[in-house]
């Protein structure tokens, strides 16, 4: 399936840096392809986020040029706007905790 997790896990669950670090740390290995492959499980669900929010604003952005459908353009519009935004906090997220585990690691 194109947009359904691998995992247990929603799509839709906030990342904080201590759940990346401690998941980065429960890997058990110091080998940078190990730890990158692990980031890349962390963000791939929010990309996806983040492609699904331009799909949404492009879809409202139409929907809107024809004004009879902007009832429902400009909310599919703003949900996209969101989608985009929780996406890339959470790419930060994931970002700012990998980069400070392989500065504590030394790697």
């Amino acid at each position: 399936m194109g947009l359904m997790p691998a995992g247990p896990h929603s799509q839709f669950t906030r990342l904080d840096k201590q759940s990346v670090l401690g998941s980065l740390k429960a890997c058990g290995s110091r080998d940078p392809d190990v730890l990158f492959a692990q980031k890349q499980q962390f963000v791939a669900p929010a990309k996806q986020l983040k492609l699904l929010g331009y799909i949404c604003l492009a879809g409202g952005a139409l929907f809107t040029v024809t004004i009879i459908l902007s009832w429902f353009g400009i909310p599919l519009m703003i949900f996209g706007w969101w989608l985009q935004r929780f996406g890339k906090s959470n790419i930060r997220t994931v970002d700012t905790a990998y980069e400070e585990f392989l500065a504590a690691a030394r790697l």
